[in-house]
């Protein structure tokens, strides 16, 4: 928005606040949501907000204390360990399992030629070589033949 005085001397206004402002003669000075106002009282300025921020910042202290059942102590020594004692650790916890399930299929396979002559007493009634057939319906289920 611009305004021309009689004069001749021209003014550009943001918005219509301002320009209503200063038809009715306002001092800008005193109104304190302007530039002005806030530069004549050192408002909004850089150093001010660093002032503010030092305020607000407070020293923080450091606290120590154990995470689920490990003391400081023991935290400390695990943050200490090298990568390659931990991957010895890892290493020998998988060889454990990886004997475990060795002795659990040894297990079974012991168990099994105990069950194969129960097996092998089942398969003597059907035919040997090949699989095992099941009868062929005479007629659908739930219904008798009329033969």
């Amino acid at each position: 928005m611009t305004y021309i005085r009689v004069d001749g001397k021209s003014y550009k206004f943001i918005n219509g606040k301002n320009e209503a402002s200063f038809l009715m003669k306002r001092n800008p000075r005193k109104l304190n949501w302007t530039m002005f106002y806030r530069r004549l009282r050192k408002k909004g300025t850089q150093e001010d907000q660093l002032k503010k921020a030092k305020k607000r910042t407070m020293a923080s202290t450091v606290m120590s204390r154990g995470i689920a059942g490990l003391s400081v102590e023991d935290l400390k020594a695990k943050k200490g360990e090298s990568g390659d004692k931990r991957k010895a650790q890892r290493d020998a916890t998988l060889r454990e399992v990886k004997e475990k399930k060795r002795k659990d299929q040894d297990e079974k396979k012991k168990s099994a030629p105990k069950a194969a002559p129960k097996a092998a007493a089942q398969t003597k009634g059907k035919a040997a070589g090949g699989p095992a057939m099941k009868p062929a319906r005479s007629s659908a289920p739930g219904k008798t033949s009329a033969r």
